[in-house]
C-alpha cells in the first residue's frame, strides 16, 4: 500500500518552520564579535557559511547546485529537482586576536551560523526560508582621561568604560523559477531586525568629588528589503558548464525606535527620531564547472553604504567592495576509499569595509579551506570551513585584528517527496 505522501510532507515541513521560528530569539541572544570596530555603524557585517561558500572565499553571485542553499542569490533556488528536500545549519567558532603598540588581547565566542531549508514547489520551481545573521555589535574597553586639579588640588582622572551587545538578523523568504532550462530569475523577501545597545560608564577612581555616570543608548531596528538575482547556465560538451550570475538588493529604511537614558544623580531619558537605511548592494560572478567535480568560481559584490542614511546622515559610512575566489574539487563520485569522495574546497577574499576610520576605509583580507565529508548511507553533508582573516587598518599603531573561523555544518539531503511503496 501507499503512505499518505501529502499528509508526510506537510507535517514535515510544518515542523521545521517551527524549528526554524524557534531558533530566532536563540540568534538574536548570541553574540559573534568582540571587535572594537564593531561600534561603528551597524556593527561587523556577516558573511554566512551557506554549504560551500564560506570554505571558497564567500563566492555567491553564480553557485548553484541542486545539493547547495544560496540565499545571496536567490536565482539558485530553482536549482532543485522534484524529490529532494535540504535542509542546513551550522555553528560558528572563532578566535580573535587582537594588538595595537605591542598590547595583545584575545577573545572566543561561539554562535549559530544559519538555518535554512530548500524544497521544490514543481519543476524548476524551487522555495527557500532561513535565518542568518546580518550584523553583530559587541566590544568593552576603556579610556583614561586626565582631569587638571582646581584650586591647588592635585591632578586626578577619569576612567571611560565602553560596552555594547545586540546584533540584526535577517530572515529570508524567496523562489525561483527556471525558463527555457538555461535562465533562472528569483527573489527574497528580507526581514530583517535587532536590537544594538550601547553602555559608557565613567568613574573617578581617585575622587569622591565626582559622581560615577551611566550613558545607555538603545537602537530598535526592523526592516522589509527585497532583493532579485539573475543566473544564465550553459553546458558545452556535457562536461563543461558555465553560470554567469548576478543579484541586485534594493535600499529599504528602517522602522526604529531610539532613546538614551543617563544616570547621574537623576535619571534622564531622551527618545530620538534618527532615520536609519541599507543601501542598493550588487554582485555580479562567473563560475565553470567541469564534469560536475571541479568548480572555479569569482565575485564582485558592491554595496554602497555612503548613500545609507545613519543618524539621520549620509556621510558617515563608506561605499564597501569585496572580491572573491573560490575552487572545489571531488576526486571521484565512487572512490576506493573515503579521501577519494570528499570535497576539497578553498578560497581568498579581499574587501573594503562600509566601516569609515581614521577617514578611510578598514580593509580586510582572508583565505579559507574547508572540506565537504559525505555521511556514510545518505546523500547528506558534513561541511567543514576554516577562515582566517586579518584587517587592515590605515596606520599600523591602530587596532590590529585577526580571526580564524571554524564553521562546522550538517546539510541534510533526503527525498521526502516520494510516495513509498510498502509490501
Amino acid at each position: 500500500m501507499f503512505r499518505n505522501s501529502r499528509i508526510d510532507k506537510t507535517l514535515k515541513i510544518t515542523l521545521l518552520v517551527i524549528a526554524l521560528a524557534l531558533c530566532a530569539p536563540l540568534a538574536e541572544a548570541q553574540q559573534s564579535t568582540y571587535s572594537p570596530y564593531s561600534r561603528y555603524g551597524y556593527g561587523i557585517l556577516n558573511e554566512p557559511n551557506f554549504g560551500n561558500q564560506g570554505a571558497m572565499g564567500g563566492v555567491t553571485a553564480a553557485m548553484r547546485e541542486v545539493s547547495n542553499i544560496n540565499p545571496m542569490n536567490p536565482a539558485s533556488y530553482s536549482a532543485i529537482d522534484s524529490t529532494t528536500f535540504i535542509f542546513d545549519f551550522a555553528f560558528t567558532g572563532t578566535h580573535s586576536l587582537y594588538e595595537e603598540n605591542g598590547v595583545t588581547g584575545k577573545a572566543y565566542n561561539f554562535a549559530l551560523d544559519h538555518i535554512a531549508m530548500k524544497f521544490p514547489i514543481a519543476k524548476n520551481w524551487g522555495f527557500s526560508v532561513g535565518l542568518y545573521e546580518f550584523s553583530q555589535t559587541g566590544y568593552s574597553f576603556y579610556d583614561e582621561i586626565p582631569i587638571a586639579g582646581l584650586d591647588g588640588e592635585d591632578d586626578t582622572y577619569a576612567i571611560s568604560a565602553y560596552s555594547s551587545t545586540g546584533g540584526i538578523n535577517n530572515l529570508f523568504v524567496g523562489t525561483a523559477y527556471r525558463f527555457f532550462n538555461h535562465l533562472s530569475v528569483g527573489f527574497n523577501w528580507n526581514y530583517r531586525f535587532g536590537t544594538l545597545q550601547y553602555l559608557n560608564v565613567l568613574t573617578y577612581p581617585e575622587s569622591s568629588e565626582y559622581t560615577k555616570t551611566y550613558t545607555y543608548y538603545m537602537l530598535e531596528l526592523g526592516q522589509s528589503a527585497f532583493q532579485f538575482g539573475l543566473q544564465y547556465e550553459q553546458t558545452f560538451a556535457d562536461r563543461h558548464r558555465f553560470v554567469l550570475g548576478g543579484s541586485l538588493t534594493l535600499p529599504a529604511d528602517f522602522d526604529s525606535q531610539n532613546y538614551n537614558m543617563v544616570l547621574v544623580e537623576d535619571t534622564t531619558y531622551r527618545y530620538y527620531d534618527y532615520k536609519y537605511s541599507t543601501p542598493t548592494s550588487f554582485s555580479v560572478g562567473l563560475s565553470y564547472t567541469y564534469d560536475n567535480r571541479l568548480t572555479i568560481a569569482a565575485d564582485y559584490r558592491q554595496q554602497n553604504w555612503s548613500d545609507a542614511t545613519y543618524f539621520s546622515r549620509t556621510d558617515t559610512l563608506a561605499t564597501s567592495r569585496r572580491l572573491s575566489l573560490g575552487v572545489e574539487y571531488l576526486p571521484r563520485f565512487l572512490g576506493e576509499n573515503y579521501f577519494q569522495v570528499i570535497k576539497y574546497r578553498a578560497g581568498l577574499h579581499y574587501s573594503d569595509s562600509y566601516i569609515k576610520f581614521a577617514g578611510q576605509n578598514l580593509r580586510e583580507i582572508g583565505f579559507s579551506l574547508g572540506f565537504g565529508l559525505p555521511i556514510h548511507g545518505s546523500r547528506s553533508v558534513l561541511n567543514l570551513s576554516l577562515e582566517s582573516d586579518w584587517t587592515l587598518t590605515p596606520r599600523p599603531d591602530q587596532i590590529q585584528e585577526y580571526n580564524l573561523k571554524l564553521c562546522v555544518g550538517i546539510l541534510f539531503n533526503e527525498s521526502w517527496f516520494v510516495k513509498r511503496r510498502f509490501n
